[in-house]
């Protein structure tokens, strides 16, 4: 009833959407008046992270240039524990892997946010990159097998100071993952859903998440595929943008090892298999590093003009 009336019509229809994050509902809506939103709620009383989360994307949508592909904020209703955002609909639809086509649509996303200077509303990329020391804190409780003692040392090297290199006034998602795009298929274009940690960083953060995340996620033509394509698109950004993707294999890392399932049931599961599953880009990584070369087009100079 408060999201009908937050909307100003009547709820014809609903249907139930699974997948994300977030441990509450969501739901696409028909209206009486023929638009089709996109609720989603949580509860503080189950998780105060991401009632925050949404509370903190509701602002956020409201500051975001109408040239963005992000869906718009039609509402956003408090009650009792409960807070709820109501957007408008993404068209397209979001697949279980990445494909070349939806890996395209989505840089082109990517690429067009960070096209923009972030609103002075939004705090710096650092504040909302988390345990990216990783690599050095794994180092210090244990590593668990082989590949990681033989890693995390150079690893550690390759993404210290990760708070000055990935600074910049670009407009930044800086949670870009397959489960939060909607790609359309028709004319083959991208919407970046869930903004609640959109950030002023360098421009280069969301095509590096998004490399890790087709990795991680998986490519429809399998893992080689999916480790290729991410080393074709980290080629063309420059070399934090590779140091980028080994500070995310850490942070996984880390959180898997120490952060118990104490709301989402499988996650630390879902992340040591994303770490595990970057292991062969992050050796590619380690070793480019090591070996002074960049990962840009032409690899095999010396790196120039990066940050340490």
């Amino acid at each position: 009833m408060a999201v009908a009336e937050a909307l100003g019509t009547t709820i014809v229809a609903h249907t139930d959407l699974h997948g994300g994050m977030s441990p509450g509902p969501a739901a696409g809506l028909r209206l009486a008046d023929g638009r089709q939103v996109f609720v989603k709620a949580v509860s503080a009383e189950v998780r105060a992270h991401n009632h925050k989360m949404i509370r903190q994307e509701s602002a956020i949508l409201d500051v975001l240039p109408e040239s963005v592909p992000a869906p718009r904020r039609l509402a956003t209703i408090e009650h009792g524990p409960w807070v709820v955002l109501a957007t408008t609909w993404a068209p397209g639809a979001t697949e279980a892997f990445w494909t070349d086509e939806s890996i395209a649509a989505v840089a082109k996303a990517c690429r067009t946010a960070s096209g923009h200077m972030a609103p002075g509303a939004l705090p710096p990329v650092a504040q909302r990159i988390f345990d990216f020391d990783g690599w050095t804190r794994l180092l210090e409780i244990g590593t668990s097998d082989q590949w990681e003692a033989a890693h995390a040392g150079p690893a550690a090297d390759v993404v210290a100071g990760w708070e000055h290199w990935t600074a910049g006034s670009a407009l930044v998602h800086r949670d870009i993952r397959l489960d939060n795009t909607a790609v359309d298929p028709q004319d083959r274009a991208a919407v970046l859903l869930d903004w609640a940690y959109a950030a002023a960083g360098a421009p280069w953060v969301d095509l590096a998440q998004m490399a890790a995340d087709v990795v991680a996620t998986g490519h429809v033509l399998g893992r080689q595929a999916a480790t290729r394509s991410a080393y074709e698109l980290l080629r063309t950004l420059p070399p934090e943008a590779s140091r980028f993707v080994v500070g995310l294999a850490g942070m996984w890392c880390i959180r898997a090892a120490t952060m118990p399932d104490t709301v989402i049931p499988g996650m630390s599961t879902w992340r040591r298999a994303r770490s595990a599953a970057l292991r062969p880009l992050v050796t590619r990584l380690i070793t480019d590093h090591r070996d002074g070369r960049s990962v840009k087009r032409g690899a095999g100079s010396p790196r120039r003009g990066t940050s340490s």
